[in-house]
């Protein structure tokens, strides 16, 4: 019998991880030995008391196993807590102000009996402020065992890089040792990205099997704030660094993917231009995102792709205030994809191999 490990850091959820944990309780009938880590990061309001009440009167199949920090840390290093105290042979992250939908595991283990050499299962998740799910071009079970593809959807943001509600074969990321960077804030694009460089094969599925809670005090939603600022900006410039550290390994895929590489960094830290022309940034943050940049656009400059590289002026004064114009934020996407195609076209140009 497969046995799954949910991972649960808990900080100061206390009007959400009560819901969160009954969503894992009412799992509990399938055909798996489940475990729920839950990882105190400490809290400083009530929401561990509610989950030691919650642990205490329960009285069924799921092994809880509660493992408390010394200090906060984050969220990077409680989910890095949590998976070095997992046993199960597959895992699954949650945040603890979402929550799963009911047999959502069920139907997770019922497909992954149909695909049982998958690595990693998705679900469909419904976002809660939107409105929308995050896998809308999936209609029915999709299993993809071609690296191009499944690597390549990612790097065009067709799978999204949340960590959670994934099933994801423990053994492979203790192999790889897979983590999240400890202390950056939107780990999950780094670790995405190193996820699927090392993964076979993806079950996407079209149910909708976890809700994306909008809570006003997340990360997401106090990134424009002044004591955030920094340390987004920071975060941005170390993710980016861990991505180029790290390009795709060219013997792995038949597709040149530098044109794609390169476009993923440059979408992931045009966020970071658009947060500086709101906020003001120390100095010492604001150079260490500035050589990022220069190091993005010399790279584009290697690979030969001069397309790339006029595009990449974007991340510069003053070629970066059009992104005050909402119109150019309106049709960043088509502008990207445009510039995609474009630069795809002189691929034969090329050797892959110089990722």
């Amino acid at each position: 019998m497969l046995s799954i490990s949910f991972l649960i850091p808990v900080y100061n959820v206390e009007p959400y991880v009560q819901r969160c944990l009954e969503s894992v309780i009412a799992q509990d009938q399938v055909e798996a030995d489940l475990e729920c880590i839950i990882v105190d990061d400490c809290s400083t309001d009530g929401s561990m008391g509610i989950v030691r009440e919650l642990i205490a009167t329960y009285h069924g199949p799921i092994r809880f196993v509660v493992v408390k920090h010394e200090q906060n840390r984050g969220l990077s290093a409680a989910r890095n807590t949590g998976l070095t105290t997992a046993t199960g042979d597959y895992i699954m992250f949650l945040d603890s102000d979402d929550y799963l939908m009911p047999d959502s595991i069920q139907y997770f283990l019922d497909n992954l009996k149909c695909y049982p050499n998958a690595d990693l299962v998705m679900g469909n998740v419904q976002d809660q402020k939107y409105h929308n799910t995050l896998l809308n071009q999936i209609q029915k079970p999709c299993y993809i065992d071609n690296p191009n593809v499944f690597f390549n959807r990612m790097l065009h943001h067709q799978i999204y890089l949340y960590a959670w509600n994934k099933l994801i074969r423990r053994s492979l990321l203790m192999e790889y040792e897979i983590r999240f960077i400890d202390g950056i804030l939107y780990e999950d694009q780094a670790w995405s990205y190193e996820l699927f460089s090392h993964i076979s094969s993806v079950l996407l599925l079209p149910q909708v099997t976890y809700v994306y809670e909008n809570n006003p005090s997340s990360i997401v939603n106090t990134t424009f704030s002044l004591e955030k600022a920094d340390k987004t900006i920071w975060s941005y410039t170390v993710s980016c660094n861990r991505m180029m550290d790290n390009p795709p390994h060219a013997d792995r895929y038949s597709k040149n993917l530098t044109v794609d590489y390169l476009l993923f960094m440059i979408n992931f830290m045009m966020n970071g231009v658009d947060l500086m022309l709101k906020m003001p940034i120390s100095p010492s943050i604001a150079n260490g995102f500035r050589a990022t940049k220069f190091r993005i656009l010399k790279k584009s400059l290697c690979y030969g792709r001069l397309l790339l590289a006029c595009f990449f002026l974007l991340l510069f004064r003053p070629f970066s205030l059009i992104q005050r114009l909402r119109i150019f934020r309106h049709h960043y996407y088509d502008i990207e994809s445009v510039v995609n195609h474009v630069a795809h076209l002189t691929d034969f140009l090329h050797n892959k191999n110089r990722l």
